[in-house]
């Protein structure tokens, strides 16, 4: 297990594993939980693949539907909460991002680098969440207009490492990420 003395290392770490997740197609990084408040005021929470993240800005990228429930909710209130588990280090990360949501026009570069096949994702007819009376009762009509890319600014990341002794820490973009030690 690796113990970490120092914050900055411990949050460097954290990026190496959070970077996997663009780099390599089997991190669990990759598959992120991504969680809104519901309309409800209940949380909804979905698995998602990350497109992009970026350490410089401090952002991670999403693609979605624009119909999805969970842009209802981005809407409404603009907060997400990113969660990844990495069992091969023990590491779990939260991150409380402010999500921009960009649409229309200046998403078609974005559109342009979704796989043909992967573009079925965005336009099924109906929309994500209605009710169907059978579960292939809808169609695939991809659709550039109903793409949205999700731009996640991190707020804070926290994060706990297990093992003999666990390890946790929280670090926030507002004390230009210098971390404090957390009893886990």
């Amino acid at each position: 297990m690796k113990v970490f003395h120092k914050l900055d290392d411990f949050l460097d770490f954290a990026w190496v594993q959070i970077s996997r997740g663009k780099a390599d197609k089997k991190s669990p990084a990759r598959h992120p939980t991504f969680i809104t408040s519901n309309t409800d005021g209940f949380p909804n929470a979905r698995t998602l693949v990350m497109r992009q993240c970026d350490r410089e800005n401090n952002q991670i990228e999403f693609h979605t539907d624009t119909d999805s429930c969970k842009m209802l909710s981005l809407k409404e209130n603009p907060h997400a909460g990113i969660h990844i588990w990495l069992p091969k280090v023990n590491l779990q990360i939260q991150m409380d991002v402010d999500v921009e949501i960009k649409t229309g026009e200046i998403t078609i570069p974005y559109w342009n680098n979704v796989p043909t096949n992967s573009r079925t994702a965005y336009g099924s007819i109906p929309s994500p969440g209605t009710v169907i009376k059978n579960p292939f009762d809808y169609e695939y009509a991809p659709d550039q207009k109903r793409f949205a890319v999700l731009i996640c600014h991190i707020q804070t990341i926290q994060l706990l490492l297990l093992g003999d002794k666990h390890i946790r820490a929280k670090f926030k973009k507002e004390t230009n990420w210098q971390g404090e030690w957390l009893s886990p």
